[in-house]
């Protein structure tokens, strides 16, 4: 099978024939074959204007034999889609590959390529211009990124220091004790109360001291009424202790806050109540 692009290409008012394919290394039978069903494939995409979809076959035939022709053939393909860049680095793949193609054909893909390279140096300027951009873009970031963190390095830093928990925590519980206190001395008020009461209902028309009842509940009065002034002052002193060990326990936390300087560094404290 001829392995000839039978296409023509027309550039400056002329008509260029195909590239034959130049000889090379021995190739399997099958290898060539299947190649050459890739040539097919990708001649007829060219005949009907799809150069795009020509472009994959043509490589893949080179990939399987490696000829010169082929990557003729990819250079007019995309030429012809107006990808000078792709067309010309092509260009200039055969002519280093096709060293001994016809002077007249090396001749025309020369001055292909230098119509081409206007448009190629266009395009790598494009390049450059997109590529330094996104490289401004990446500086802009990283110096915001820079002024962020020497922002949160100057930023105060605070620390709260609390010397007074277990203090808390005791007049807490002395405080919970002083609550216990006063509320026997209820307790005890109330039995006290009625037990007075009691006696007061049972002396109305007199008291019999002797009376072992009588004896035994004016005795439960006097203790309920002793046991409930305990719990009253005593559960009181507790409670107002209590209260003072938590306040005491609360004067001594203390919030500092480090203020980076010019010399090195401030620090403040704060007592929290």
């Amino acid at each position: 099978m001829s392995r000839y692009l039978v296409i023509t290409c027309v550039l400056a008012g002329a008509t260029v024939p195909a590239v034959p394919a130049l000889a090379g290394d021995k190739i399997a039978p099958a290898v060539q074959s299947k190649a050459d069903v890739l040539f097919e494939k990708a001649q007829g995409f060219y005949t009907a204007g799809q150069y795009q979809a020509a472009i994959p076959l043509f490589q893949e035939a080179y990939d399987l034999v490696h000829d010169p022709v082929y990557l003729f053939n990819i250079a007019q393909s995309y030429r012809k889609v107006l990808d000078c860049e792709q067309a010309s680095e092509f260009y200039t793949r055969y002519l280093a590959a096709a060293t001994d193609a016809d002077p007249k054909q090396r001749e025309k893909v020369t001055g292909w390529l230098r119509e081409l390279q206007p448009c190629v140096e266009q395009r790598q300027q494009e390049h450059d211009a997109v590529k330094r951009a996104q490289e401004q873009e990446q500086e802009r970031a990283r110096q915001a990124q820079e002024l962020e963190r020497q922002r949160a390095s100057k930023a105060p830093a605070t620390a709260r220091v609390d010397h007074g928990r277990s203090l808390r925590i005791a007049g807490l519980a002395v405080g919970a004790v002083g609550v216990v206190g006063v509320g026997v001395g209820v307790l005890y008020s109330i039995r006290g109360r009625s037990l007075r009461n009691e006696l007061a209902d049972s002396c109305r028309m007199g008291c019999d001291w002797t009376d072992p009842d009588l004896r035994a509940k004016d005795s439960d009065g006097q203790r309920a009424n002793t046991v409930s002034a305990i719990g009253w002052i005593g559960g009181g002193v507790a409670v107002l202790a209590g209260a003072g060990l938590y306040l005491w326990g609360r004067s001594k936390v203390e919030t500092l806050q480090v203020t980076p300087s010019a010399t090195g560094a401030t620090v403040s404290a704060r007592l929290s109540f």
